[in-house]
């Protein structure tokens, strides 16, 4: 398919997305994008005019694209705010909560000198395994996505700039047979039948304290 053709589809995905759900009072930003692939010379034009497009439909909110790239994703100088998805001491650094820590803050800090703009931090998590316990916090333990999750939001509301976060994810959900999950993607803060983990109780605190 030829970049015209690429880029008349994801005008009119936005199009119907817009049309749709415009007067939703839940819908407060949109996004053109997730995590695309656009290390290509071509996608920072490309996203520029969708952001210009989605500005036309709806001059209201705010638009902006959810980047796994960061500093790498250039297109994020059009948009409005930035959305960044990021697993240090997960997929990359697996354990290591005191690297990934520093990891994520210097990103947020380089992200927030280059753009001077509002930073959320759109999807975070770690899996575990509902009933699985241990003082050291090993990976898939309820005490190790706590304490990831406790490190993470630590970081976002020490930052002014930070605008928001969002924990992946509500609860564990099936996922296609794969090494490295066991039958069900096990981010979520509930079971997939709404039992609380350890975590739920942390975020509870988190985000009702005065």
């Amino acid at each position: 398919m030829d970049s015209e053709r690429r880029l008349a589809l994801c005008k009119q995905y936005l199009s119907e997305l817009i049309k749709r759900d415009k007067n939703h009072p839940s819908v407060i930003i949109w996004s053109v994008a997730n995590k695309p692939h656009s290390t290509k010379p071509e996608a920072k034009g490309f996203f520029k005019k969708l952001y210009e497009h989605t500005k036309r439909l709806d001059s209201s909110r705010l638009v902006t694209l959810v980047s796994m790239l960061g500093l790498k994703e250039e297109a994020l100088e059009y948009f409005d705010l930035i959305c960044l998805n990021r697993y240090y001491g997960w997929y990359t650094e697996p354990g290591q909560l005191d690297l990934a820590s520093q990891k994520l803050e210097k990103e947020l800090e380089e992200l927030y000198k280059v753009y001077k703009k509002p930073i959320i931090l759109s999807e975070f998590g770690a899996g575990a395994i509902a009933g699985m316990h241990d003082h050291s916090s090993e990976m898939f333990s309820e005490e190790y996505q706590a304490e990831f999750i406790e490190r993470y939001c630590k970081i976002i509301e020490s930052k002014p700039y930070m605008a928001g976060e969002h924990v992946w994810c509500f609860a564990d959900f099936k996922t296609a047979q794969a090494p490295r999950r066991v039958i069900l993607n096990r981010k979520g803060v509930f079971t997939r039948t709404r039992e609380p983990k350890l975590a739920t109780h942390l975020l509870k605190r988190i985000w009702t304290k005065s």
